[in-house]
């Protein structure tokens, strides 16, 4: 039953043609996963985004860190319109990403507004240039 398969592999962007693909009885790939991976992202002060992936191998435990992304250029490359066709992303999903972007960047501000009140009661001078 093609529900219990991953269906892995390359297409023509233009033509949609499926160039290469493989089948994987999703039960044997979520259980390899599952049983020894671990993938965690963490976003910076600064706004990288870090993926970080962790396996185990018989006893030996690695790890690997992803480079930091700019949480902006991160945001451009899923807004390539290549990548929004293979996602089939609709209105609706790029409003409800706007509307979380929105409220992240309230978040930030009023984190730094915080801190800017904080710096400036504690040296009497603003912290803010």
């Amino acid at each position: 039953m093609a529900d219990d398969l991953y269906r892995l592999g390359y297409r023509v962007s233009e033509t949609g043609t499926v160039v290469a693909a493989i089948e994987i009885p999703a039960r044997l790939l979520e259980e390899a996963i599952s049983s020894n991976l671990t993938s965690s992202c963490r976003l910076t002060p600064e706004g990288n985004l870090i993926s970080e992936l962790s396996f185990e191998y018989g006893n030996a435990p690695a790890g690997i860190s992803i480079s930091p992304m700019p949480l902006d250029q991160l945001i451009r490359a899923t807004l390539n319109p290549q990548n929004l066709h293979m996602e089939e992303a609709t209105i609706a999903d790029l409003r409800a990403m706007l509307q979380k972007l929105e409220e992240s960047t309230r978040a930030v501000r009023d984190t730094l507004a915080r801190y800017v009140r904080e710096e400036d009661s504690k040296y009497g001078v603003s912290a803010v240039k």
